[in-house]
């Protein structure tokens, strides 16, 4: 069975999620189907297929995963997964809405 392609596929680097290093990298060009992804991750297939939907964020658990099965170490995934829902968090918060504190200076700083 052939896969779909992910939604919102293709965006700048800088933007890149898990999901889209995984399937760009991997999945699309060697044709590995999500079943077996699932399979050799040793994840179900609800599961890879919620990762690569970007419906579920990627796990420390999942990054150990993906470190034995590719190429590339759990922290590496790990750092692509925190830049992204850190830029997905940027573009969510209202800044109008947070009032930063505002401290005296201390006396012996000076």
């Amino acid at each position: 069975m052939k896969n779909q392609h992910p939604i919102g596929i293709g965006g700048e680097y800088d933007d890149y999620a898990p999901r889209e290093y995984l399937f760009l990298s991997y999945v699309e060009p060697y044709e590995i189907s999500f079943e077996e992804l699932a399979d050799r991750l040793g994840l179900s297939l609800q599961v890879v297929k919620g990762l690569l939907a970007e419906e579920i964020e990627l796990t420390a658990e999942m990054a150990v995963r993906l470190e034995l099965a590719f190429d590339r170490s759990a922290m590496s995934w790990m750092d692509m997964q925190t830049a992204h829902s850190l830029m997905q968090a940027r573009k969510k918060v209202d800044t109008a809405t947070v009032r930063p504190f505002v401290f005296p200076m201390k006396a012996d700083a000076a």
